[in-house]
């Protein structure tokens, strides 16, 4: 969904900063001073910084010279006034050099990052892309609305990844990760869910951004595995994508308009964040994730099992009889010991053996200190299993790198990236959509052979028994896509699944 030019950008920024610099540049030519109409330059600049984020989308990048540009016009607004009123009082005649070349040198480091981090593509959500539709969804958990994203055709033998989107940036931050999925041979449906996502688009293409959820998301994100509030909403995020799991699986099925005897082609269920534990623990389980005998596999991608935690027990001193003074003297420590938030353990249940699971994280999870400790409860599910569980990290790859956005948002791969002294993610869509297509076709190459469990003969019977009824056959021939090769450095730890290749 490659929408225009990637330095078309270049040419409204490149404006602003010149409206920005000619104003300034006054102090040092004299020519400039007699033009009255440098005076509007900033405001225009100013207009096209803002104009930015409705025609690009949301620009990171941006934000530096935008909050320069709206202080430098509230600065000079008593002057701009001035200027209109009275030509003699006029201050933009006036020369400050010190404070001109300050403001310029200021204009020049806020101007860097605009350029320095320009996206690589854009997506535009308004236009359909060949071979993609939306389908809307109503009254699905508490009578909220999902958009269905399905990319390319839904066939008996074309393989299907099922996408749970990130918290962060929702299904609009994976564009690119489906679509290269579906360049490489598989089926893809992912969804937007109403009240929910930071980012609603519905089947029309309109768009709702919610800028405080995606702050509060954040937040939780960076403090769920430390404080017991945090790990609180994201337990409750967690349930979230379970009901929408539970609501929209079984409707699948009717929703990709397979009827009659047509059931869903192979499987393999992805989920970020909160969805990916979601699925990790329904991986387990016998319910909405294994009802269909096709079901391949889960992998979760930065997903942290935030309901492996249980709350830690704050400790109270109890109060004795030693006196008056004493029980003040408790009551005063307990209430100190216990005004900081309460903390978190990593004790609580962690998924059972089930489908087998793959854990993708950040190139962080494999190094130390704080970082590292947020993938406890991931590394705790690998140790524990004594079923079908890998963990793969890409090192170089950042805790938002298997998303769009160091291709949509680089800034946020600068900031975030992945273990230190491993370089920079070089091909990060294609590293994402390779490893879980290639994670589908271990699996869809093993699952003959019944490495992991019988559930293949279960379906072999039931599919026999199917031809037997209707005469003739239930099953086709499923087309495995080509493996891609994955760059970079890639780490992978597995119990109960030897021969895996990503």
């Amino acid at each position: 969904m490659l929408g225009m030019s990637t330095k078309e950008i270049w040419v409204p920024e490149a404006l602003a900063v010149l409206f920005l610099a000619i104003p300034l540049l006054r102090t040092f030519i004299d020519k400039l001073r007699a033009l009255d109409g440098i005076i509007w330059l900033p405001p225009v600049a100013l207009g096209i910084l803002v104009g930015i984020f409705p025609a690009y989308g949301f620009r990171l990048e941006v934000l530096p010279i935008l909050i320069f540009a709206l202080f430098y016009n509230l600065a000079n607004l008593a002057s701009f006034i001035a200027s209109k009123v009275s030509r003699v009082n006029d201050p933009f005649q006036e020369i400050y050099p010190f404070r001109t070349i300050f403001a310029l040198v200021l204009l020049i480091a806020v101007s860097v990052p605009m350029f320095a981090f320009s996206p690589q593509v854009y997506t535009r959500h308004e236009r359909e892309t060949e071979g993609v539709r939306s389908l809307s969804v109503p009254g699905g958990f508490l009578g909220t609305d999902y958009v269905l994203r399905i990319y390319g055709p839904v066939e008996a033998n074309r393989p299907l990844v099922f996408i749970v989107p990130p918290e962060i940036g929702s299904a609009a931050s994976v564009e690119l990760v489906c679509e290269s999925l579906q360049e490489k041979g598989f089926t893809v449906v992912t969804y937007f869910r109403r009240n929910f996502d930071t980012l609603f688009i519905d089947e029309n293409g309109r768009r709702r951004a919610f800028p405080t959820r995606l702050l509060r998301y954040w937040r939780i994100s960076r403090r769920a595995t430390a404080t017991a509030s945090a790990n609180e909403r994201g337990r409750a995020l967690e349930n979230a994508r379970r009901s929408d799991l539970e609501f929209l699986l079984p409707r699948l099925p009717a929703l990709l308009e397979l009827t009659g005897r047509d059931e869903l082609p192979p499987i393999l269920f992805v989920g970020y964040g909160a969805g990916g534990s979601a699925l990790a623990y329904m991986a387990g389980e016998n319910g909405a994730l294994t009802q269909h005998s096709n079901s391949l596999g889960v992998i979760a991608i930065e997903s942290h099992l935030w309901s492996s935690y249980t709350n830690e027990a704050r400790i109270i001193e109890p109060l004795t009889d030693a006196g008056r003074i004493a029980r003040i003297r408790i009551n005063i420590a307990n209430l100190f010991r216990n005004m900081g938030s309460q903390r978190v353990n990593r004790a609580g249940p962690l998924p059972e053996t089930g489908l087998p699971v793959l854990y993708l994280v950040s190139g962080r999870a494999l190094g130390t200190g704080r970082w590292q400790s947020t993938y406890q409860a991931v590394f705790d599910a690998l140790n524990a299993s004594d079923g079908h569980v890998a963990l793969a990290a890409i090192k170089s790859a950042g805790p938002l790198d298997y998303q769009d956005y160091p291709l949509t948002q680089p800034m946020l791969s600068f900031f975030f990236p992945g273990l230190r002294n491993t370089g920079r993610n070089e091909n990060p869509i294609g590293n994402t959509a390779g490893i879980i297509g290639n994670f589908a076709i271990f699996l869809l190459e093993d699952r003959a052979k019944n490495i992991f469990t019988g559930a293949y003969e279960n379906y072999l019977a039931e599919t026999e028994a199917e031809e037997t009824r209707w005469g003739t056959p239930a099953r086709q021939e499923v087309n495995i896509p080509p493996r891609s090769y994955i760059q970079g450095t890639l780490h992978i730890e597995s119990k109960g699944m030897p021969a895996l290749r990503l």
